[in-house]
């Protein structure tokens, strides 16, 4: 996929499904660039399960957070199956905070 001066999205093939992995940061600055890139991962793997890798996020704000809320809605819509997985602690502190770890799939917010 694409690589920007903060953040990187990759597709790869996993268990069953696609991994796609997001490195750096997800902020106002690359938003829409990010937006962009996790949609197209979605559209081209939407007939297996996909699953969001965040191992390597090392910073996330309001922006990066609706970016992650709208892929997850974009994945709903195309009926694909959408997990967080390897959240690291900036990512997770800012979704316990909003309380949107249901809307995005976190394991253990059901």
């Amino acid at each position: 996929m694409a690589s920007h001066a903060e953040s990187v999205v990759s597709v790869a093939a996993g268990d069953g499904g696609a991994l796609i992995h997001v490195a750096g940061e997800l902020h106002l600055g690359n938003a829409e660039q990010v937006r962009a890139d996790l949609r197209a991962a979605i559209d081209s793997s939407a007939d297996r399960p996909l699953c969001l890798d965040l191992a390597r996020v090392t910073f996330i704000d309001a922006r990066g957070l609706a970016v992650l809320l709208d892929v997850a809605a974009h994945a709903r819509t195309r009926q694909a199956s959408l997990c967080l997985r390897n959240v690291p602690d900036p990512v997770r502190r800012i979704i316990e905070v909003t309380g949107t770890g249901t809307a995005l799939g976190v394991p253990g917010h059901d």
